[in-house]
């Protein structure tokens, strides 16, 4: 257990990569967004799509957590295990408080008619019908799949280079070519999106077994990775 505490504790030593670097952007792109709603007139409202900025970047900060600190843990002799669980207990806290933080901004936002700006930055429109915790339930699922998703691509990485990449890459090409082939070829685009419209809320309870999944594989992979 102290080995995983050492792990959270490397980990909380590189706050920029993980907190500082995503909110700095995201508060950017709010004050330039209320900015703009500031010069608009009343009747006008303005709908960004800046609250991607954040997953977006999770996805890459869990590409680039192994290689930062992969290396240097073991180098420490810390175990594979202690570093996974150390890892995966890091992300969960942060992406925990983050989820928080965004929900509550998306509840002043609504509560404020877009920051008396009509400014809708964190509320997203096709989930107004969401309660606080389901809204709370779907900005952490995102996250921590965004992040493990990140992560499990930079394991195959450390595992095989950059042949990994190349199948990865390579197979997902195919496999959404074909996919969108299937799709095209039977006309099922319209059933898809029906499909979508009624099931959206489900979509995103299913990333956290997939995020599962994600560590499944990582774990595995890790375990025979070289330094």
């Amino acid at each position: 257990m102290n080995r995983v505490k050492q792990v959270v504790k490397l980990h909380s030593r590189s706050a920029k990569l993980w907190v500082g670097v995503p909110w700095a952007i995201l508060a950017l792109n709010f004050l330039i967004s209320f900015v703009i709603a500031l010069s608009l007139s009343d009747e006008e409202s303005i709908h960004t799509g800046s609250l991607s900025s954040i997953f977006i970047y999770t996805f890459v900060a869990g590409t680039l957590t192994l290689k930062e600190s992969f290396p240097f843990a073991i180098g420490f002799s810390i175990r594979r295990r202690d570093y996974f669980f150390g890892t995966i207990l890091t992300v969960l806290y942060v992406n925990a408080a983050s989820a928080i933080t965004l929900t509550v901004l998306s509840a002043i936002e609504e509560a404020t008619n877009g920051w008396n700006a009509n400014l809708h930055l964190f509320k997203v429109e096709f989930l107004s019908d969401v309660s606080f915790l389901g809204m709370l339930g779907i900005n952490f699922s995102l996250l921590i799949h965004c992040f493990f998703l990140g992560f499990v691509i930079s394991s195959l990485h450390r595992r095989w280079g950059g042949l990994a990449m190349y199948l990865f890459f390579g197979a997902s090409l195919v496999l959404g070519t074909i996919l969108t082939y299937v799709m095209t070829h039977f006309n099922l685009w319209v059933e898809f999106g029906h499909w979508i419209a009624h099931y959206y809320l489900d979509f995103f309870w299913w990333m956290i077994p997939v995020s599962a999944i994600y560590l499944f594989i990582a774990y595995g992979v890790l375990r025979r990775a070289a330094v």
